[in-house]
């Protein structure tokens, strides 16, 4: 697993959503693959491996009710165009209290982090890496077991499919390459919005968000741009989701790469003045 940065903002909300369900307003946007825990049982260290080694979450995934969120997945690969077909599906799977049980497969020692804690935070293990399976793998700065047992906290978890960016543009027979990502941003803007209107109406308040669709090809400047569009802008009359989220949630937590830290939360930044400098040039 890549090492991992997060990133957060948060906004003080005078009055909280009108009601919350089940133990936990904490959610997490899941990308999912076509396969429940993207091969979790063979060492795979995806984010989602990662979720499904590290909560139950796997329980939700391979329950029946499910399974109607995966066959609309699988119809979607079978699609006679393969740019519709690189789409996926819109459909959510919204997977209630599901439990922590250990830690994150990315957890690590960032002696430069601000966020470090030595208490928190260790170097786990993977079970597939010969040489860490003996001895047991111990984090030599606080000799705790990597990767062990917590103690069980909850969150809500939505699952979602990315858009395949690279099968997208290769073969979407749109007139220009300008029009190909326009469709495209047009798409990953249009799954996220749904996601976070999921988490608003489940009354879900604190999130942690990745870099969606990042590892099918969507640019990390764009995932950035569009969370910022809808998390932090000002309304927009000509998109109905900019500003759609702003100050709707107490906190986000961005959780990318660490290779992609700086250049997401820069261009983050970056969209969001422009959109305060245009609103002060507006009011002149």
């Amino acid at each position: 697993m890549v090492p991992m940065r997060t990133w957060h903002m948060v906004h003080d909300i005078s009055a909280q959503a009108p009601y919350r369900v089940h133990n936990s307003n904490i959610g997490v946007l899941s990308p999912l693959s076509r396969r429940p825990g993207s091969g979790f049982l063979s060492g795979s260290s995806t984010r989602n491996a990662v979720l499904a080694r590290s909560t139950s979450l796997i329980s939700s995934l391979t329950s029946t009710l499910a399974r109607p969120f995966f066959a609309s997945l699988r119809e979607r690969t079978r699609l006679a165009n393969p740019a519709v077909a690189a789409l996926s599906t819109d459909a959510l799977l919204y997977s209630p209290s599901v439990v922590g049980l250990r830690r994150d497969d990315a957890d690590h020692f960032e002696l430069t982090n601000d966020d470090f804690d030595g208490e928190l935070d260790a170097i786990p293990a993977d079970p597939t890496t010969k040489e860490l399976e003996t001895p047991p793998a111990v984090n030599a700065q606080n000799q705790r077991a990597m990767g062990e047992y917590v103690a069980p906290y909850f969150m809500n978890v939505i699952s979602a499919a990315p858009i395949l960016a690279g099968a997208f543009r290769s073969t979407s027979q749109t007139s220009s390459e300008f029009e190909s990502d326009r469709l495209l941003r047009q798409t990953v803007k249009s799954r996220i919005a749904r996601v976070l209107r999921l988490f608003a109406a489940r009354g879900d308040t604190t999130l942690v968000l990745g870099a969606f669709g990042y590892e099918e090809g969507t640019p990390i400047a764009m995932v950035a741009q569009i969370y910022a569009e809808l998390l932090a802008c000002s309304p927009n009359p000509g998109d109905v989701t900019d500003g759609e989220f702003r100050n709707i949630f107490q906190k986000v937590i961005f959780a990318v790469p660490a290779k992609l830290h700086s250049s997401f939360r820069n261009t983050f930044e970056m969209r969001i003045f422009e959109d305060e400098l245009v609103r002060s040039l507006e009011s002149c």
